[in-house]
């Protein structure tokens, strides 16, 4: 497997899907359309094309403000379900086994998960100023949690762990603070999504955060500021 494959599978962790019947054979991803959609245009859908040899098709749905990439491959569904993939419910989804062990491969699969379900915010100080760095990542899957948070070990990153009970589900969620862990991500694994590589460009030009505000209020105040 290369590293690029990897990284893909962790956007599909995230962002992904399988659907599969008689006469359909799919693969979606879904995102946000105002914060992600220079992320699926430029970058995901590249990345398709670059391993499968497929163009993906982009649908932007403004009335529910997501962005869409659906491919169709029966070829590409039976290399995921060897991986461990199945259709529908994530919830067993896991890091497939040839990449927890690994590390190269581990790297680029986190930085697709990161790209995609990790968020990306700032807590506030003691003076009240949004300064403290935290990544964190939420999800269902007891599977996927428990490699993360195994695999962020592993690499040398400190996280804490919470399981929360819902009415119906548990939530899992890892949490990573402070700068020192921000900049060993950024070093070693990285982030190409824009939409959260701008908050920590705002967060660093103007040395706090402005939380609640969208992708493009962000990267108009750190464009204002280059041109003044």
């Amino acid at each position: 497997m290369k590293s690029l494959e990897a990284y893909l599978i962790g956007i599909y962790l995230g962002d992904g899907n399988i659907y599969q019947n008689n006469r359909m054979n799919r693969v979606t991803y879904s995102g946000n359309l105002k914060n992600e959609k220079e992320f699926y245009e430029n970058i995901l859908s590249k990345i398709i094309k670059d391993i499968f040899k497929i163009s993906p098709i982009l649908y932007k749905r403004k009335k529910d403000n997501s962005i869409i990439l659906i491919v169709n491959s029966k070829k590409i569904i039976e290399r995921k379900k060897r991986l461990g993939f199945v259709p529908g419910n994530k919830k067993y989804s896991r890091i497939p086994k040839i990449i927890r062990q690994n590390k190269n491969l581990l790297r680029n699969c986190l930085a697709g998960i990161g790209d995609t379900d990790f968020s990306i915010s700032f807590k506030k100080n003691r003076k009240g100023i949004y300064t403290e760095p935290r990544m964190e990542l939420f999800t269902y899957s007891p599977f996927l949690a428990k490699d993360v948070k195994n695999s962020l070990k592993e690499l040398g990153f400190t996280s804490s762990f919470e399981e929360k009970i819902r009415r119906e589900y548990i939530e899992y969620r890892i949490r990573m603070y402070g700068k020192r862990n921000l900049e060993k991500w950024m070093k070693e694994i990285g982030l190409k999504n824009s939409s959260k590589t701008v908050k920590i460009r705002f967060w660093k030009k103007f040395g706090y955060f402005i939380p609640r505000k969208n992708y493009n209020y962000y990267k108009t105040k750190l464009s204002t500021s280059s041109s003044g």
